[in-house]
């Protein structure tokens, strides 16, 4: 190809961007994800073939911000111009929410542990709770404010801001909720093939269904609901959205488990995620907090105001 030929190749896809920017957002992630973690595939947590042992934290932390920065950004500015890119950013620090929704963020994923606890365990679950709640400043919230900095709203920037608000706009929350879960997962799907990354140690061919279900559908689903519910109700706040995705991954992480919920291993997290979430679909008749106006509309924005030549 010449270099005459370049720039009309990318003028080209531009439109198809613009048309697509869902299915070209996922398009540029996936791939680039499994390039990202060749190396850690490739240690000897996962297939063996270097010498070297790459945590898979890391590229993770590269994925969701070369995806949420580059990516985002750059489908937002080819699909909805300067005006998108300007609405996408005010999600970003968009603080102003009321102070019972950022309660809900923070300890609503430890408070449904412990209700459901309760419920199956009986008070016998108080008892760790008391011994180690001198630790919640530097054990939780404290690892709470970085993760939310370091990764949550980056995070949350792709799954929410971009991708289900766009969805929920033409299917609703609900069915943009349950359409993300699955691709929010298949992020993680390198993990299968990394020791410890999903399970004790590498999965056997047999738990891959099981895991594979838990991943995309019985861990994401009601995770995804309830995630869009906070950013709806709080008019688009993704640092509310982001306190409660990474309470909720302190509160499943094995060190807060063996302090304060020692009598589970975190999947009655998830049961009690689900239960609140068709609670929250029935109460709210599947609207989720979502009210179409709190997001500018950038497509119209960029549409020249026409003139009124009718006569009066």
């Amino acid at each position: 190809m010449s270099d005459q030929e370049k720039p009309s190749a990318l003028v080209s896809v531009k439109p198809w961007i613009a048309a697509h920017p869902v299915g070209a957002f996922l398009l540029m992630l996936y791939p680039t994800e499994w390039i990202i973690f060749t190396p850690a595939l490739l240690g000897k947590s996962g297939f063996g073939l270097l010498s070297v042992d790459i945590p898979f934290q890391v590229p993770l932390l590269f994925i969701v911000l070369v995806g949420a920065i580059g990516f985002v950004f750059l489908v937002t500015r080819i699909a909805d111009g300067k005006a998108g890119t300007r609405a996408l950013r005010r999600h970003y620090y968009h603080f102003r929410a009321g102070p019972q929704w950022y309660l809900a963020a923070v300890f609503g994923p430890p408070l449904v542990l412990f209700l459901a606890g309760l419920a199956t365990h009986g008070t016998s679950v108080l008892g760790p709770i008391a011994a180690n709640i001198a630790k919640s400043p530097t054990a939780f919230l404290l690892m709470l404010v970085i993760n939310v900095v370091v990764v949550g709203v980056w995070e949350e920037g792709m799954w929410m801001a971009f991708v289900t608000d766009r969805l929920q706009k033409r299917v609703g929350p609900v069915w943009a909720s349950l359409l993300v879960a699955p691709c929010f997962g298949f992020v993680h799907f390198p993990l299968f093939f990394i020791a410890y990354g999903l399970g004790p140690a590498h999965l056997t061919l047999s738990q891959f269904p099981l895991y594979a279900f838990i991943l995309l559908i019985g861990f994401s689903a009601q995770v995804r609901v309830l995630v869009t519910w906070l950013y709806n109700s709080t008019g688009g706040s993704l640092p509310v959205a982001a306190l409660f995705h990474q309470s909720m991954d302190l509160t499943a992480s094995a060190a807060v488990l063996a302090a304060f919920y020692p009598w589970s291993d975190g999947n009655l997290l998830y049961i009690g995620f689900a239960v609140v979430a068709v609670v929250l679909i029935a109460a709210t008749r599947g609207q989720l907090g979502y009210r179409a106006e709190q997001t500018l509309a950038p497509e119209a924005s960029r549409v020249p105001a026409q003139k009124n030549t009718a006569s009066p």
